[in-house]
């Protein structure tokens, strides 16, 4: 299972992947919770919860901390 980046949120799911063939290269995980999406081939720094800068970090318990909420599409 994989967890949200952003949120921890463990309501993800693959949008798309990249084939080279019949091998999978990439893939595109999008995060219900907050709406984050992100690919497995990105930097540490952005899909890691752990080394992700605590700035970028959300809590999905309390949207109303957040400036701006956009809603679900």
């Amino acid at each position: 299972m994989i967890h949200c980046p952003r949120c921890q949120s463990a309501e993800t799911r693959i949008e798309q992947e990249g084939r080279e063939g019949e091998q999978i290269i990439w893939s595109i995980y999008h995060c219900a919770a907050c709406s984050f999406s992100w690919r497995d081939s990105e930097p540490e720094e952005s899909i890691s919860y752990a080394r992700r800068d605590p700035y970028f970090r959300v809590d999905t318990s309390a949207p109303d901390q957040y400036r701006i909420v956009l809603p679900p599409e």
